[in-house]
């Protein structure tokens, strides 16, 4: 008991010292924060590396911490060595004796960092500033890629050119000083890739700027002609005379001259992707993309023959509802199996599962031929119903035109055969032999008035021989008209 009594007064001014150096220390730490949190504020480290009063507060805050590690850290040593705990204070007064050393290169990489994210935000700002004043936004609402072509302020969703510009140029004029700055580390594990990495960036840097700036014009040019193509088809009425022959508006969303256009501009932009990743040296996205623009031809026809397909089956369709109103729903049916006929033919045609499309290919064929029974079975019985309906009323209609035919010529008949029946019995009646009177008139010959006061026909008791004006030869049916009377 005596001797632990007389180690703890031995060791008690080492244990004071070590917790007065541990109070110093925090205390030190402290005040090592609050003075770089101020500077930093001072220094307005909000508008040169943060976008905002908390991107500030943070970065002030996180210099802070760093400030008061650092200073408590520096006393942990000598606090350890009056607590007797050489063991954790050797290693650790080895450790901050090298970082001690290392400070120099530290500030050294710091200094460069902070002057590079200044410069680079700098820069930012300016390039954004300018870019704005141009208004190169407009040159995207030109390229048809702004979803509100009048509005000049890009909306939350959005990114505008100006943005964009300042942020390619933050990075390109920051990655220099972070070389510069992984240089004087002199750590080699960390710095030799990294440096080499960025280093590749920097020489490629000229090349993506090319790159892009390549994909900005195809984008352009491929608006450009895909709306001449897309205004030429609108201008010649092609795309209102296959909605006509479809018998389907616009607001249906098919438009000829838009679907072509469309069509051609990606084909523009693709060629030109291809040629900024062969400019790059991506050889697998240009490989990938030459590969694709060898399957444009199939992938075309294959398109042209889904186009053909849609324009066939809206116009069967439409002939279907215009011919029989009952079958609508055939006429969907049969719209419907068109469709799917040249979907299946585009997918043969693109070489897709050749031995199951030709299987689908019958199966659709069969299914189809069937549902076409059925549904015109179903919707064109009504059709059938009144069709049959308005034959049978049109034969009885014909049946009661010809009995009115024959009974009106029957009638005429016996009015005429009357009228020559009167006319006769009053020429008899009426007949005189010193007036010229009606003669009997024959088959091909009409009335004849005669002025012989002589006449044998008229006068039965007159002599022929003295003026005997009608004679057979004159009027050889003469006889004949005697014995049919």
């Amino acid at each position: 008991m005596n001797d632990l009594t007389v180690s703890i007064e031995r060791s008690l001014p080492d244990i004071l010292v070590g917790i007065i150096y541990l109070i110093i220390a925090i205390a030190a730490g402290y005040l090592v924060k609050m003075l770089i949190v101020k500077g930093a504020k001072a220094l307005k480290l909000n508008e040169k590396l943060g976008d905002n009063a908390k991107d500030a507060n943070s970065i002030a805050e996180l210099l802070g911490k760093l400030g008061f590690i650092l200073t408590v850290l520096f006393f942990l040593p000598g606090i350890f060595d009056r607590f007797g705990l050489t063991n954790i204070s050797s290693p650790l007064t080895d450790m901050v004796g090298t970082f001690l050393g290392y400070i120099p290169r530290l500030i050294g990489a710091a200094l460069l960092l902070f002057l590079g994210f200044v410069i680079a935000r700098i820069v930012q700002q300016l390039v954004m500033g300018f870019l704005q004043k141009v208004k190169v936004d407009r040159l995207k609402e030109k390229m048809g890629l702004s979803s509100s072509p009048h509005r000049e302020q890009p909306t939350q969703n959005s990114v505008s050119l100006a943005d964009l510009g300042g942020k390619i140029l933050y990075v390109i004029v920051l990655i220099p000083f972070i070389i510069a700055a992984l240089e004087v580390l002199d750590i080699r594990a960390i710095t030799d890739p990294a440096v080499d990495m960025l280093s590749r960036i920097t020489d490629i840097i000229p090349q993506i700027i090319a790159a892009g700036i390549l994909i900005v014009i195809g984008v352009f040019i491929g608006k450009m002609v895909g709306d001449l193509v897309e205004n030429l088809i609108d201008g010649f009425g092609l795309s209102d005379r296959v909605a006509d022959i479809m018998d389907e508006p616009k607001a249906s969303g098919f438009d000829l001259g838009n679907v072509i256009g469309m069509i051609v501009k990606i084909l523009i932009i693709l060629f030109f992707t291809v040629q900024a990743f062969d400019l790059i040296g991506l050889e697998i996205f240009q490989t990938i993309g030459a590969a694709i623009i060898a399957y444009l031809p199939m992938i075309l026809s294959a398109l042209l023959i889904l186009l053909g397909g849609y324009i066939l089956g809206s116009v069967v369709k439409r002939f279907i509802v215009k011919t029989i109103p009952e079958a609508r729903f055939a006429a969907i049916v049969v719209k419907f199996v068109i469709l799917a006929i040249a979907a299946l033919m585009a997918l043969s045609h693109l070489g897709i599962g050749a031995l199951f499309v030709e299987t689908l290919f019958i199966a659709v064929i069969v299914a189809a031929a069937v549902a076409f029974a059925l549904a015109f079975g179903i919707g064109g019985r009504e059709f059938a119903k009144n069709m049959l309906g308005k034959l049978e009323r049109n034969m009885e209609e014909s049946k009661g035109s010809l009995k009115e035919i024959q009974k009106k010529v029957e009638e005429e008949d016996r009015q005429k055969e009357a009228e020559q029946k009167a006319q006769l019995d009053e020429i008899r009646q009426s007949g005189s032999p010193d007036k010229g009177e009606y003669r009997a008139p024959s088959r091909n010959q009409g009335p004849v008035i005669t002025e012989v006061h002589n006449d044998p026909y008229v006068n039965p008791n007159a002599d022929p021989n003295v003026n005997p004006t009608i004679r057979p030869d004159v009027n050889p049916n003469f006889g004949k008209d005697n014995e049919d009377m």
